[in-house]
């Protein structure tokens, strides 16, 4: 069963007098992709031509592109998905024997001894990116360091008044998980949200602070700032009896828009650590869905349910008053 990952890939305007591009927008920047893929192959280029250098004489490229169109509301207006693959190989041309260090084969070059396909989805509309979490998936730091390399040549050609920021999706309820812990206190924490293209902000917000995050993310904007950082640190050997209210807004908006994590003492005196990145969002694929289109479209819905699961729980922010209150189990 092919498991998927996910990513929010977003054009951020860099000023407020810029409008953001919009689904149209995102199928230029993956077409663009699509015609650099075309135009190597035409010109008998090597794929690591265009490829980024990883880590391990490792390479990481875009290998296809396919922009389809399905059904919407708008008859006029169809709705757009991107359906690709990326390649991982490397670019060995030579093997020489173990032991003695003779050549023992050389090709005529473009040829790999390690090479992973992974297959893709992005839905223009949510700007969320499906990856394929199989063998030879990089880690989150590398994947988005390639991710971000192999876009952002066409992303500033196509968009130079925007910025490009991709981020992990991270499972909410990793967050309810480490709020309902006892704890003696908290040692640190350290948070990073971009606040642009945050048109969900408030469907994950405690109505009672939605105006307070509607003002930041005014200010921001309003002073083309490009994220918003958070530390805060507790003085020497003593612990924060709980995590500031700023901190615990910015948790909730870091699962799709940024990232967070905090150092504490659990109630036995044992020091741990939350960390984001370690609770990506992860959906299986049901079946074998045949044809681009088709496997698509059972991928798009992956991409809704993940965004669903970025989303902390109404029972959680309103019953219980997690993110609100102090801990009361200290």
């Amino acid at each position: 069963m092919a498991i998927f990952k996910f990513y929010n890939i977003q054009l951020l305007p860099m000023n407020k007098k810029i409008n953001e591009v919009g689904d149209e927008g995102y199928c230029k920047l993956f077409n663009a992709i699509k015609i650099q893929i075309k135009e190597t192959k035409e010109k008998g280029h090597r794929l690591s031509s265009m490829a980024i250098k990883m880590k391990g004489e490792m390479f990481f490229a875009p290998y296809s592109v396919t922009i389809k169109e399905y059904a919407s509301d708008d008859v006029k207006k169809p709705n757009k998905i991107v359906h690709g693959y990326f390649l991982k190989f490397d670019d060995v041309n030579e093997l020489v024997d173990t032991d003695s260090g003779e050549l023992e084969y050389r090709s005529k070059g473009n040829t790999s001894s390690r090479r992973f396909e992974l297959e893709f989805v992005f839905d223009p509309k949510n700007h969320i990116l499906a990856i394929h979490h199989t063998k030879g998936l990089p880690s989150r730091g590398p994947l988005i360091d390639a991710l971000d390399k192999v876009l952002s040549g066409a992303a500033h050609i196509l968009y130079p008044e925007h910025n490009l920021d991709i981020e992990e999706l991270t499972d909410a309820d990793s967050i309810e998980e480490f709020f309902a812990k006892p704890k003696k206190g908290f040692k640190n924490y350290t948070g990073t949200v971009t606040f642009s293209n945050s048109d969900d902000f408030e469907e994950i917000i405690e109505p009672e602070l939605r105006p307070l995050v509607a003002q930041a993310e005014l200010e921001l904007k309003d002073k083309s700032v490009g994220k918003w950082t958070m530390k805060y640190q507790s003085f020497k050997d003593h612990l924060m009896s709980d995590l500031p209210i700023n901190a615990k807004v910015q948790m909730m908006l870091a699962t799709q828009y940024g990232n967070a994590e905090s150092s504490y003492t659990d109630e036995e005196g044992k020091d741990k650590k939350y960390q984001m990145e370690d609770y990506p969002v992860r959906e299986p694929l049901e079946g074998s869905p045949e044809g681009i289109l088709d496997r698509s479209l059972s991928i798009l819905g992956l991409i809704r349910k993940a965004k669903t699961r970025t989303r902390v729980s109404k029972n959680v922010r309103g019953q219980n008053k997690v993110f609100l209150t102090s801990n009361e189990s200290n």
